[in-house]
Order: structure tokens, then sequence, then C-alpha cells
């Protein structure tokens, strides 16, 4: 265990996905996103972080941005976004997904699991260094079946379309009609 608290990877994982539920009783549920969520080791995304940040509700930067005084070019969004993003997008299995923004293959993980092995996910992000590091952190966490296109994600990927769900991991100004 590389934790300084004694606890293991798993008890991490229950007490944020616990912490998540328990900051809106009355917003919106979709147990199959937290079970996702207790299935899928965010840490596992993040090798470089402790675990105790892994498991930490906020943000883990993965690239900086070379201007500090903007975010981060490539990140491991909060949990609580990612859980608020997946119940609104709700997602069914055997649906056809397109992820705009890599990040850390994290959030791809958590749609694969999702859509289940009938489904499919496409994820696409213009930063070849970014689709680099999330098809790793997926092939070493057995979702080598996740599809990791690079290219600006406002062209989308037709090619593997048509698409049951969108959804946009990076700032958009606004919805791209690809």
């Amino acid at each position: 265990m590389n934790t300084t608290t004694g606890a293991s990877p798993e008890d991490l994982r229950n007490r944020l996905v616990d912490a998540i539920l328990q900051q809106d009783v009355s917003g919106p549920r979709d147990a199959r996103v937290e079970t996702a969520m207790r299935a899928v080791p965010r840490h596992a995304f993040l090798p470089d972080a402790p675990l105790e940040e892994a498991y930490a509700n906020k943000r883990v930067t993965i690239k900086e941005n070379p201007d500090q005084d903007t975010l981060p070019l490539s990140c491991g969004s909060p949990p609580d976004v990612v859980h608020f993003m997946l119940v609104q997008l709700a997602v069914r299995e055997g649906d056809n997904v397109f992820e705009i923004g890599a990040g850390t293959g994290y959030n791809a993980a958590l749609l694969k699991h999702l859509t289940g092995k009938s489904g499919q996910v496409t994820m696409c992000d213009i930063a070849p260094d970014a689709t680099a590091y999330a098809r790793r952190m997926l092939d070493a966490n057995g979702h080598a079946d996740v599809r990791v296109v690079t290219r600006d994600g406002a062209l989308g990927a037709p090619e593997f379309g048509p698409y049951d769900r969108m959804i946009a991991a990076v700032g958009m100004w606004d919805l791209p009609t690809a």
C-alpha cells in the first residue's frame, strides 16, 4: 500500500464515492454510475499520484500548462464532476459513446464499464501525448477495447458512429456540428 493512512485503494475509493453521494442527497442518482466508480480504480490511471491524492475529490494534473495563469492542459477531473456528468449522460448498456478529451483514460474506462461488453466507447483528443497517455493507461487496466483517436474533437469520429451519447471532458465554446 502506498498510503500514509494505511487504507487500501478500495477503502479510499469507497470513502470517496460515499462522500460524493452524501454531498447532494437530493440530486439525481444512478446506481450503475455508483457501481462503476466503485469498480474502476482511479489511482491506476494516475500512477504518479499518491493514493490519497488519487482518491481526493479534486482535479489531478497530468500535464501542466506553460501559461501558469490558466487551467492545466490535461488532468483527471474532480470525481464529483465525473459522477455528475455520467449521471446526466444516462449511459445504457449497449450504447455507442463518443468522448471528447482524453485526460487520463479513467472517464473512458467508466464509460466502458457502463456500456458493457455490447457497447462501444470512442475517445478523442487533439493532443497526441494525451491520447498516448490515455491509451497506455487503458491498455494497462484492461480496456484495450476503448478506441482512442487523435484529432480535433470538433470534427467528431463519424467513422465509428452513429453515437447514442456524447460527452465533452474539455472546455468547449459550443457543441460541434460533427
